[in-house]
């Protein structure tokens, strides 16, 4: 049996394998869509250069998504959506914006799109439509913006969907796929608020990008901040510009309004999300180069590296952004924290399964409320090849040794599940099938190609 076969549908199947090669990693989703903001806050075009394909072409769905909200609403935001000179009239058409299923994109822009006085609709599809967004809109109430859902609404046509928020345009089949879940209406003023990060940091970091332009200088007290790497790469993104805010240990931030956002070239860096499934796989199945990643990179996801050293594995940089990771017989158990980068529990688990004796994965209360609730799908989908899987308190508990397989599982509609389970068939007794091929696209589109290339039959 072939060690990967796609077949027509929505299947593959994964027997034992070896890895060997170079792995192109494709833009990091959560640098690009805050470096789209930014762009949209400079009204200018910005030269993206790293990890950006040349053409534009094949980046994530995600990311995709953060690009259509940019172009919907247009580069005139800035100048014509914001304070005195808002146009309240303008094309109603323009501010109907489909998030696909980023929750990033939505809790993000929400609240770049409160600077206005205008009425945004903010759509999703699929999976996003059962994310908590909750926190975003008692934020912008607190912040004295009018939020409401629309997600509460039974399941109507998209025409009569749209009754309330202003005239579709027909063309625009995007729209069609889509349902409102938030309807954004500001100005968003300067001033001083408290701020529960606790659920995501997702929506604080579009309040940081946000408030710069506000009429006023603001502070936010924040609390229970989740993901404290995140809004690093958020500040550091600002700081690239020309813009600035300051923190008091991430509790209190100080952000000058009146600010401006000058465009820039940038590069984006390679992502480290998806390249952690790579970087498991080399470690339990192969020497692997994967690049381009960045060796001072503030994405939460690269703590992989010390995870898999933690259990047992070795890596080294080569070329600058290349990373090479080495294949280690006796990788035993190892425990993780990975309450502020929770994209890692899917891999941490496919490298887990494979490790001599028992692994603790700590933070398993941020996986609840994913693509799908992560935490239960891991655990009935692992359980199904034969892994010895447990939660205990807020912990993933993981037996590992050798994976039967053998068994035909499911994706459940989550991309980086789909990835870590891809991953573990590798190392599986007998051949996984795996439902769900597709969901990579929302994160990595190139995934099944790019394992496709380096994948050597035992």
């Amino acid at each position: 049996m072939l060690s990967l076969h796609i077949d027509k549908g929505i299947m593959i199947t994964i027997s034992q394998a070896r890895l060997k090669g170079k792995v192109s990693l494709p833009p990091s989703k959560s640098m690009s869509i805050r470096v789209l903001a930014a762009i949209f806050l400079a009204g200018r075009d910005t030269l993206l250069r790293g990890a950006w394909p040349k053409d534009g072409t094949q980046v994530c769905e995600d990311v995709q998504a953060a690009y259509r909200v940019v172009r919907s609403v247009g580069s005139q935001f800035v100048k014509e959506d914001i304070g005195p000179h808002a146009v309240p009239g303008r094309e109603h058409s323009r501010r109907q914006l489909d998030c696909g299923e980023s929750a990033l994109a939505l809790r993000m822009f929400a609240p770049i799109l409160a600077l206005s006085s205008c009425i945004y609709c903010l759509r999703g599809r699929t999976t996003l439509i059962t994310r908590p967004v909750d926190f975003v809109i008692q934020g912008l109430r607190e912040l004295g913006c009018w939020c409401e859902s629309l997600n509460t609404l039974p399941t109507l046509s998209i025409i009569d969907n749209l009754k309330e928020t202003g005239h579709w345009e027909y063309s625009d089949s995007s729209l069609s796929m889509s349902r409102p879940i938030l309807l954004v209406q500001g100005p968003l003023r300067g001033g001083k608020y408290k701020v529960n990060a606790g659920g995501s940091s997702q929506f604080l970091s579009g309040l940081l990008m946000a408030l710069p332009l506000a009429g006023e200088d603001s502070i936010l007290e924040v609390e229970h901040l989740a993901s404290q790497p995140y809004i690093d790469l958020t500040l550091n993104v600002m700081e690239s510009f020309g813009v600035r805010a300051t923190h008091d240990n991430y509790k209190v931030f100080h952000i000058p309004g009146r600010q401006v956002y000058r465009a820039k070239k940038i590069a984006i860096e390679g992502d480290w999300s998806g390249g952690a499934n790579f970087i498991v796989g080399a470690a339990l199945f192969g020497d692997l180069r994967i690049g381009p990643l960045w060796k001072n990179s503030l994405q939460s996801d690269k703590a992989i590296l010390e995870a898999i050293e933690k259990a047992g594995a070795s890596w080294s940089w080569v070329q600058g952004s290349q990373l090479k990771v080495y294949k280690h017989d006796n990788l035993h158990g190892f425990s993780f924290d990975a309450q502020s980068c929770p994209d890692l529990f899917p891999p941490l688990v496919a490298l887990a399964v494979h490790c001599k004796g028992t692994s603790y994965l700590h933070g398993i209360d941020r996986l609840f409320h994913k693509e799908s609730n992560r935490a239960l799908a891991l655990l009935e989908e692992y359980t199904k090849v034969g892994a010895n899987i447990r939660l205990e308190g807020n912990n993933m508990v993981i037996e590992g040794g050798e994976l039967p397989g053998g068994a035909k599982i499911s994706a459940r509609g989550d991309n980086r599940i789909a990835m870590s389970l891809a991953i573990a068939a590798l190392g599986a007794r007998n051949p996984i099938q795996i439902e769900g091929k597709h969901t990579v696209a929302k994160s990595f589109p190139d995934f099944w190609e790019a394992l496709d290339k380096v994948i050597k039959p035992v």
